[in-house]
């Protein structure tokens, strides 16, 4: 089975109100790091589908978001593949010139970024879990 997770408030931490925006601040959550190497063990595939819309409000530029996603991975023990989504349409009225500040149908709750995963690993989604804590993590799972 593959098994995908969101990053912000599934795996790490929140840095207060807000998604940790650098690795010093990424702290796993109690508990993940032992469970997802049980999930492991058991011979499950992980990977993590984050969007990382920051780049779009220009908090993070685009290397830093995949950075935070695969210091993510790496502090959670590891996982097979991961993906991130830097597009945030909310973003399209402050930033007009960013070119993630658009729409894109791998932001989670559009199903682009878990259909890529559940490829790339050789899945269908009859073989595959979505674990989140948002809505659009249910949405986007429910339309892959």
């Amino acid at each position: 089975m593959l098994i995908i997770f969101d990053k912000d408030g599934t795996l790490i931490a929140s840095h207060g109100k807000r998604p940790a925006n650098t690795p010093a601040e990424q702290q796993p959550l109690p508990g993940v790091a032992k469970k997802l190497a049980a999930l492991r063990a058991a011979g499950h595939t992980l990977a993590i589908a984050s969007n990382q819309g920051g780049v779009a409000w220009g908090f993070l530029s685009e290397r830093e978001a995949q950075a935070l996603v695969k210091d993510a991975a790496a502090k959670v023990g590891g996982v097979d593949l991961w993906r991130c989504c830097c597009y945030d349409e909310r973003a399209a009225q402050r930033n007009p010139g960013n070119p993630f500040a658009r729409p894109s149908p791998r932001r989670k709750p559009a199903p682009g970024m878990l259909r890529e995963i559940m490829s790339a690993a050789g899945f269908a989604p009859t073989e595959t879990l979505m674990v989140g804590d948002q809505d659009s993590d249910r949405l986007a799972a429910e339309a892959a």
